[in-house]
């Protein structure tokens, strides 16, 4: 069975519960890189709609209702199902359908289906379906995390936005005490990230959590001192002898380590090193989470913004002689952020291209 996901809306949705929704587009390539064709769905609507499933994120033990009716209409797979709201997963659901509709905002959804024929000269077009089922998707299916946003990393305006969307949640009366209870978890998640604490998203499930409050597992120690010493041979022309010195598994290991911070075109010291491969375990699947797989995406620090002209406009230098023991105006100013990062820079400079070259050169046998 094949799960085509499709940028899908709600497009309507009564107090009854009966929910109508574009679940797939037609005539549009997908994710698979298949292309449902006009009239695809036209006999599996009509011959299967009895045995159709309407499920949340294609999970079979999580049924929400059950399909209707289902056309093809302006482009897209139009869908129309009843939910069951004596169910409290169904009712949690379809407070989440309303409160997007309010924010201007959609779910999305998922179809299952099988290729039952193809064109013959352009095998991504799909000229019939068998569809199997349709889903609600909240979020990563085997994440155990039932967040309303689920975001993966976001940019700080992002995350202001999932916060106000979480905070309209709690306004909502159908929504239950042990859904709260994730939404707020995810709240205060959102807003520790604000704060600056490191949040991250295990790559693998998608379970979110704070990377502090688990034990970090570091690289080798040996690899690290080696990747140090041969930064160091560096200046002195000792690279190629350096790592030569090394086992064959160091030297791999030693090499990835400089291949990454260049392609990163991060600085070379011991707290990129050490960053660089230091992780922790996701406490859902045990998969390896680094400091890399944050939440919030940081700022570009390069980014500066230009000095207007009108600003330079009417400020005239200083005629006036400073007092005997008195420092300069620039002197006096406390150093912000941005030249604490001017001064850390200064101190170790970033590689330049002909550095990574001779390196590269270097440790090549």
């Amino acid at each position: 069975m094949i799960n085509l996901q499709y940028e899908t809306k709600a497009l309507d949705v009564t107090e009854k519960g009966i929910v109508t929704v574009a679940v797939n587009g037609i005539g549009i390539e997908d994710a698979q890189h298949d292309i449902s064709m006009p009239g695809s769905f036209v006999d599996t609507l009509r011959d299967d709609i009895s045995k159709m499933r309407w499920y949340l994120n294609h999970d079979t033990r999580q049924l929400l209702g059950v399909p209707l009716s289902g056309e093809e209409k302006d482009g897209n797979l139009i869908m129309t199902g009843q939910m069951n709201l004596n169910k409290q997963i169904c009712r949690d659901v379809f407070e989440d359908y309303k409160l997007f509709h309010e924010a201007g905002r959609t779910l999305e959804h998922s179809i299952g289906v099988k290729a039952l024929a193809r064109d013959e000269e352009d095998r991504r077009k799909v000229v019939r379906w068998k569809m199997l089922e349709y889903s609600t998707l909240t979020g990563w299916g085997a994440n155990p995390q039932t967040f309303l946003v689920g975001l993966k990393s976001a940019s700080e305006d992002q995350i202001r936005d999932a916060v106000e969307l979480l905070r309209m949640a709690f306004k909502q009366r159908g929504y239950s005490d042990e859904r709260l209870k994730n939404y707020d978890m995810e709240l205060n998640l959102l807003l520790k990230s604000l704060g600056g604490g490191m949040i991250v998203t295990c790559p693998c499930c998608g379970h979110q959590f704070d990377y502090d409050n688990e034990p970090e597992h570091t690289f080798s120690q040996e690899v690290q001192e080696a990747a140090g010493e041969l930064v160091m041979s560096i200046g002195r022309n000792e690279a190629r002898r350096q790592i030569e010195r090394y086992r064959p598994e160091i030297q791999n290991e030693v090499s990835a380590i400089i291949d990454g911070l260049s392609a990163a075109k991060k600085e070379i010291s011991t707290k990129s090193i050490v960053e660089a491969f230091a992780y922790v375990r996701c406490p859902y699947c045990w998969s390896r989470v680094y400091r890399s797989n944050s939440l919030l995406i940081p700022a570009d620090p390069t980014e500066t913004k230009e000095k207007k002209p009108e600003d330079e406009e009417g400020t005239k230098p200083s005629t006036e002689k400073p007092t005997e023991g008195a420092k300069p105006e620039d002197e006096e100013k406390k150093p912000g952020k941005k030249d604490d990062t001017k001064k850390k820079s200064a101190e170790e400079p970033i590689p330049s291209a002909s550095f990574w070259a001779s390196l590269s050169a270097a440790t090549k046998k």
